[in-house]
Order: C-alpha cells, then structure tokens, then sequence
C-alpha cells in the first residue's frame, strides 16, 4: 500500500514504519481498494495520525477502551469515562449498531507498548466501540477511524483532550488528565498517604455523582495550607483573629490553576510532613462525619450532603487556610485538629443538619445555609468558624458557637468598610 505524507506533514520514517505495521494487521477499505493512505500532522501538537475505515469485527477485537496516559505507569489514570451503558442515548445507539449503523471519527492510538493483543486505545467514542463490540459485528459495516502513532505523553493527553470536549464531559475527567501530565501520580499519591484514597482507589469521573476527593479539592486543600501559611507570616498573633480570610477554590477544567502549579514546582507534597499531618487529620475529621450520619442510631438524617459535609468545598478550603495559619501556633494548631465534640443533639462533628439551616440576621431569604456552598461568603465564615474553634479545646459546634463566628466575620467586614453617617 501507498503511504503518503500530507503536505502540512514533515515525513517521519518511524511513523511511517508503525502505520506499515498497523496496516499489516488489519486490513482497511482503503487497502481493499489499493487506495493511498495519507499521514497527516496536527498543527499544534505535531501529532500524526491518519484516516481509515475498519471492519466491525477488527475493531471489535483491536479496540481497547482501558487506555492509559503513562504507557510506562501500570497505575496510569484510566482517562476514559465511565460506560453509561443504561443511558437512553447509549442503548440507541447499540441498537443502531445491530441495525447496521455506520460510526465515524472514532479515534484511537495505535499503541502496543502494552495490552498488545488490543493495540487500538481509544480516547474517543469508546461508547460506539462499545456498541460496535456488543451489537455491530453480526452486519459488520466499515467504521470510520482516525488512528494516531508514536504520541508523546503530551501529545496523548491533548488527542483525549481533544476527543472528549463537550458539554457531557465534567471538568473532573479533564482534571485527571491534566494532572497526571503535568505532575505523574504525586496528588494521588499524596491522597493516599493521608488517608483519602486506599489501595488503588482513584479520582472519579464525576465528582457530584461520587463520594470521594476529586483532583480540584485536594489541589484547593493544598493551596489553601500554603497560603494561610504565607499570611500566618504576615500577621502578629494578636492580629490573628482580627482578619476576615479568603480561602482559595482551585480553578477546574482544560489549563492547570496557576497558584497550583507554582506551588507544586516550589514543594514536594508528599515529604511536607505538615502538609500531611493536617491531611490525616482531615481525612479523620471525614471519616468520622460520614460514620456518624450513617450510623443509623443517630437522629441526623442519611443524606450525601450531611455525611461528605468535609467535602464541601468552602468547609475543606476554610479547615485547610487555617490549618496553614496556625502552623506556628502549636496549642490552637491541637485544638483546630481536635474533632468537635458531639452529643445526643449534636450526632455528628460538624453539625450538617443545623450547619445547613444557619442563617444570619442579615442574610436574605436565599440564603442556602453555612457551608452549603462554595462563594466567597461562605468561605470566609466558615475559616473564622475553626479559626474561632481553635481557641478552645472541647467545641460544639452549635447554632450559638455559629452565630459567634459568623457575627464575627460580618463585623469586621462590616467596620472595614466604615460606618455610614
């Protein structure tokens, strides 16, 4: 067969080897034509690829849909999605598939650097192939493929980059990738040393739909430690109270959060012994909040939101800035990693239920409750909720210890701003 170098495409002669090997092992309606195959090159990345049509039960056989970032990493992010194999959409198209249909642009990475007898990675369309595997053999249609060779790591994270935006896909999978491009499998890692993730557990796909971390708020825990740590400088002890603090959300999605990623240039997260302290001391604030509110002899209702309240992106983010904070404050620094006191009233540490109910005299109706949400608001109420619980060793906390905390934030908001004549 033919192969020909696009125009835009600068002749490699190891691209053209593997796209001769690929050819060898399955058979293309181009080469059932003698048609030429064209090797193209992305303007951006520098990737090759080609265009091609294989038959359903090749791709069927040669496609593999567990396809890794780091071919060299065996705990490599799996960087597909999970299947919604009872999706509407999904059994459409499997029946689709036995009817006949015709997929295209299903793009994959001619890769045998491991799981040899499935060379094809996909990193778009895994659904179709997933139909094509379950349905599309019996009528064996032509399938359109576009095949990529010899991609780097970062070439490989921008194909699946590339082959899953849109709308349906969560800035958590793009976070994933992103993250084990840029810095391997440290974030992960450092979620298991502290507890959050054990054995092989991973970052999910969807953060709303699981239960576990997610890549943006353990980056935002770690930011968060490290700039109360910075201000903990900046400031007398005497001073310590009379601030109003902005903990910190990490920005999610296709480019990497810029404080993030100067932090992790600038610190190893996994030998920062007090980073993992106040990660354990987290994880175990977490643990004990989510076996409370299951524990089905306790009054507080079994709700997601209740028992993963340490998941709350203003309630992780206010608990880590003051983490940080306190770092050189050794007795306040034990009193904030002390679990808050429970009771018969107060079931679990972090009184979800009454916490969710919290208004202040001066929020509107609207208003959704403490550490509901992740606005700036709430952020800085609930920093000033454990910077005030510091202060004492054994806290409940309580609508009274709330109020006190929230009123204290608005005051000084309040005085920053000054008085209207």
């Amino acid at each position: 067969m033919n192969i020909v170098f696009d125009s835009n495409a600068t002749k490699d002669t190891k691209v053209k080897d593997a796209v001769t090997n690929l050819l060898h092992e399955v058979e293309t309606l181009e080469a059932s034509h003698d048609m030429p195959v064209i090797v193209f090159q992305d303007g951006v990345k520098g990737s090759y690829y080609i265009k091609c049509s294989l038959l359903a039960e090749d791709a069927a056989v040669l496609c593999d849909l567990n396809a890794k970032l780091d071919v060299k990493n065996l705990e490599s992010y799996r960087a597909n999605r999970e299947l919604l194999l009872s999706h509407a959409t999904y059994l459409k198209m499997e029946s689709d598939s036995v009817a006949g249909r015709e997929f295209n642009d299903i793009i994959v990475e001619y890769n045998t650097a491991y799981d040899q007898d499935t060379p094809l990675k996909v990193w778009g369309g895994q659904h179709r192939i997933n139909a094509i595997k379950r349905g599309g053999k019996e009528k064996n249609r032509y399938h359109g493929f576009r095949i990529y060779f010899r991609l780097n790591k970062e070439q490989r994270t921008e194909v699946a980059l590339i082959s899953n935006t849109n709308i349906s896909v969560s800035n958590d999978t793009f976070d994933r990738m992103i993250e084990e491009t840029i810095f391997g499998d440290a974030l992960r890692n450092w979620c298991r040393k502290v507890g959050f993730f054990k054995g092989k557990e991973d970052f999910p796909d969807t953060g709303s739909r699981s239960e576990k971390i997610t890549v943006k708020r353990a980056r935002s825990f770690i930011v968060n430690f490290y700039l109360g740590k910075e201000k903990s400088g900046q400031i007398s002890s005497d001073d310590l109270d009379r601030n109003v603090y902005e903990p910190y959300i990490a920005t999610s999605g296709v480019t990497i959060d810029d404080q993030y990623q100067a932090l992790m240039k600038k610190h190893n997260i996994l030998k920062d012994t007090d980073l993992v302290k106040a990660g354990e001391k987290y994880f175990d604030l977490h643990k004990i909040q989510y076996e409370a509110v299951k524990n089905p002899k306790t009054k507080t209702k079994n709700r997601k939101a209740y028992r993963n309240k340490a998941l709350v992106e203003s309630v992780m983010t206010g608990w880590s800035y003051v983490a940080g904070l306190l770092q050189d404050h050794s007795e306040r620094l034990t009193n904030h990693y002390r679990i808050p006191k429970t009771n018969t009233k107060i079931p679990d540490p972090l009184n979800a239920e009454e916490m969710s109910q919290y208004k202040h005299d001066q929020d509107p109706p609207t208003y959704r409750g403490l550490g509901t949400r992740s606005s700036l608001k709430d952020r800085q109420r609930i920093s000033q909720l454990f910077l005030a619980k510091s202060r004492e060793k054994d806290i409940f906390l309580d609508k009274k210890f709330m109020n006190k905390a929230v009123s204290q934030t608005v005051g000084i908001i309040a005085l920053s701003k000054g008085y209207i004549s």
